[in-house]
């Protein structure tokens, strides 16, 4: 049985997004690397790749961590402190794996 952690719904919120924006960066980074077409397009954005990576990378969290904060008519969502720390620490396992699997096989 879990013990019960109130978490606050803007740290579970967050949390999430940080887990999703995780994979995405990992998954930007693969693309961006294969084809030189997203790369030039990245660069033309803001002027250099990686600002725009980030960029993307801080809107989404952003963006993310407050329409999860919003949901369920503004209650947020709801979960546990080890089921929060699970999600990150598996979608953080993830995103390594996805990055250093492309560099040390498919680069």
């Amino acid at each position: 049985m879990e013990p019960t952690t109130t978490i606050s719904r803007r740290s579970i919120a967050f949390g999430l997004a940080l887990a999703i924006v995780c994979v995405v960066n990992a998954f930007i980074v693969v693309v961006k690397e294969k084809s030189a077409a997203v790369m030039d397009g990245m660069k033309k954005i803001t002027g250099h790749h990686w600002t725009t990576h980030s960029l993307i990378v801080i809107v989404l969290f952003l963006g993310l961590g407050l329409l999860f904060s919003m949901a369920r008519s503004g209650r947020g969502l709801e979960m546990t402190a080890n089921r929060l720390i699970g999600t990150l620490v598996s979608s953080v396992a993830l995103a390594t794996m996805m990055i250093v699997g492309f560099y040390l096989f498919a680069d």
